[in-house]
């Protein structure tokens, strides 16, 4: 379900209070945003705290050009995208790819398990795409966004958007289709 109205945050809602209602009423959807796009419970879960603590700190700069929810969402995919690209975040790689092959394992089926547990079987396919397709086939069809909105969160351009989701969706079908005939 798409939420587009502007929740009611009046002035004589203190910031406090204003953060407690958005984390209510997006948090869990910031998490799955957070997971589609870094593919780590945990880590989409840190990145969920702080894209809460950079809306606290912007809440009274926020401009009502967007919905809180388009704007949080962006914040999200910055955040997201902060993080893959952090040195953290490629220490990490490098610390993976020398790991044990079993404590590889037992961090992928905790994830695979998550996204079965999520969707099943598409889903799983949607989670493999590389993460430009990813995005836009979570933002459009699990969150629900249109193609405007989706060009916007991600700052891409709306033509952009639908080409990704045209290319997506035929590497799905290709998927599906080589997994039926095996």
């Amino acid at each position: 379900m798409i939420v587009k109205s502007k929740p009611q945050i009046s002035e004589n809602h203190n910031k406090n209070e204003a953060l407690e209602y958005l984390m209510k009423r997006f948090g869990d959807k910031i998490i799955k945003l957070a997971y589609y796009y870094v593919r780590d419970r945990y880590q989409a879960e840190d990145i969920a705290q702080e894209v809460f603590c950079k809306v606290y700190e912007n809440l009274d700069d926020f401009r009502g050009d967007s919905s809180y929810y388009t704007w949080i969402y962006k914040i999200t995919v910055n955040k997201c995208r902060d993080y893959l690209a952090s040195a953290k975040f490629k220490k990490l790689l490098f610390w993976d790819n020398i790991k044990k092959l079993d404590s590889l394992n037992n961090q992928s089926d905790v994830n695979r398990l998550f996204e079965e547990a999520e969707g099943g079987e598409v889903f799983s396919k949607v989670m493999d795409l590389p993460t430009k397709y990813r995005m836009v086939v979570v933002l459009y069809y699990f969150e629900e966004f249109t193609t405007v909105e989706i060009a916007g969160i991600l700052n891409l351009k709306e033509s952009t958007v639908r080409t990704r989701l045209c290319r997506a969706r035929e590497k799905l079908k290709n998927i599906l289709a080589e997994e039926a005939i095996i």
